[in-house]
């Protein structure tokens, strides 16, 4: 076989490896829902891989990022440190040493698989069908009790949708309400041929529709991220000077109209959702979640300067003692369960130390990734970055264990998602440039 004939075969054989990893990505929130653990594998092959790529080329450009310069030395701390000093030291350093694995895994995303716009289609395409199955499974479950797979919510109050009984599919909806922006972001940069009303018109119905599954979950926290949102992504359109403000402002109305109805009609819901959160709020100190913010300050007071250790809440908690009576109790541990809050994670298990580093890499990553759009004042692409960094990282947030998979994977694959948004949109300025030079 002629040199000329085996170079073909070997560059089709690493197309078609490049090709298979591409792909990969599109698949990992079905994973996430029916295999977690696949999903992990997975993306700690990609991160392993990208990590060997970089070494074969010799192309360490993207680890100048200054956020990913955080996110190292949050990592040596948690190593050498907050393991050293765990209650579990071993138990912590397990964990410490996996962590990586997520900024590396949003890097790829970045550098390696979603390098142009036809990437970002197929992953819009694919979150967009999780997007929808996930509404229409919680929809499905809200007016038959049982999802399509026959389980059933966690409480009347709760919904679970597919997740197997675990009361988290609201959280998932707000982690996914970029999609919606992410359509227009991606019209306005790259004139898409399709027509801007229905696109406006589409988003809108999707936010509509997520609001309105956020409604029935249950989960109030989740509710106000997606409120939050849902006025950063109005905002955004008003500014824009390409989009209508009277087409906006119209949509804006018959939205309210329509998530007014459905309160009318629903009312048990409009309850849990609104009355029943102004009641935690005024009586946050008795409330459920009142004592478990209180039980991690005191496992935070424990270890104020270097934490418990990393995955070390639950036993530092019930060496206190504490366990509360609460509907908490019913998911095993009580108040000692889980922090519910990022921040108090952070606090408990790495200390102020942790907490200050792990903010540092998030203001970066905020910073690093806005710094362009307000220059430009590209209104709708900063409201949907900020909208990223609001509904992953808010400190005040309820959520689950920011170090699992099931949680860590759907974030850092939005954060990939926005520093390839990022990315792209540079190289395309670049490109244009040097076009208009020549």
């Amino acid at each position: 076989m002629s040199n000329q004939s085996n170079n073909f075969l070997n560059n089709n054989k690493f197309e078609f490896r490049k090709d298979i990893w591409v792909f990969i990505p599109y698949f990992l929130p079905f994973l996430l829902i029916f295999s977690r653990s696949i999903a992990d594998i997975t993306i700690v092959l990609i991160s392993s891989l990208f990590l060997y790529k970089s070494f074969k080329e010799k192309n360490w450009e993207w680890v100048k990022n200054k956020w990913f310069i955080f996110a190292l030395i949050f990592w040596l701390y948690c190593i050498i440190i907050n393991s050293y000093l765990s209650i579990a030291p071993l138990e912590s350093l397990a964990y410490s040493i996996f962590f990586i694995r997520w900024p590396l895994f949003a890097i790829a995303l970045a550098y390696w698989i979603f390098k142009d716009l036809k990437d970002l289609k197929r992953f819009l395409f694919s979150m967009t069908i999780v997007l929808f199955f996930i509404i229409f499974d919680t929809w499905w479950q809200f007016f038959f009790t049982r999802d399509l797979f026959g389980f059933e919510a966690w409480s009347p109050e709760r919904l679970t949708g597919p997740f197997k009984g675990n009361p988290y599919v609201g959280a998932w909806l707000a982690k996914l309400a970029l999609l919606p922006p992410l359509i227009l972001v991606i019209y306005n940069h790259f004139k898409l041929s399709i027509n801007q009303n229905f696109l406006i018109f589409l988003s809108f119905v999707t936010a509509t529709i997520l609001f309105l599954t956020i409604f029935i979950s249950g989960e109030r926290m989740a509710l106000l991220l997606i409120l939050a949102c849902i006025i950063f992504y109005f905002s955004g359109l008003i500014s824009d000077k390409k989009i209508s403000k009277y087409k906006v402002l119209i949509i804006l109305t018959l939205t309210v109209f329509c998530i007014g109805i459905f309160a009318n009609l629903f009312p048990e819901s409009t309850q849990r959702a609104i009355f029943s959160t102004i009641d935690k709020i005024t009586n946050w100190k008795t409330s459920d979640y009142g004592l478990v913010w209180k039980s991690a300050y005191d496992v935070w007071m424990q270890s104020p300067f270097f934490g418990a250790g990393l995955h070390k809440y639950r036993e530092a908690c019930v060496n206190l003692g504490i366990y509360g009576t609460s509907h908490l109790n019913a998911i095993g541990g009580g108040v000692c369960f889980h922090p519910h809050n990022i921040s108090l994670e952070l606090l408990s298990e790495t200390g102020i130390f942790g907490f200050l580093l792990f903010y540092l890499m998030v203001i970066s990553l905020l910073i690093s990734n806005l710094k362009n759009y307000f220059l430009k004042r590209d209104w709708l692409s900063f409201s949907l970055i900020f909208s990223v960094i609001f509904t992953c990282f808010l400190p005040i947030a309820s959520s689950t264990s920011f170090f699992s998979n099931k949680y860590g994977a759907i974030i850092w694959l939005l954060v990939g998602t926005m520093l390839s948004i990022n990315k792209i949109t540079g190289n395309l300025i670049i490109s244009n440039n040097k076009k208009n030079i020549s």
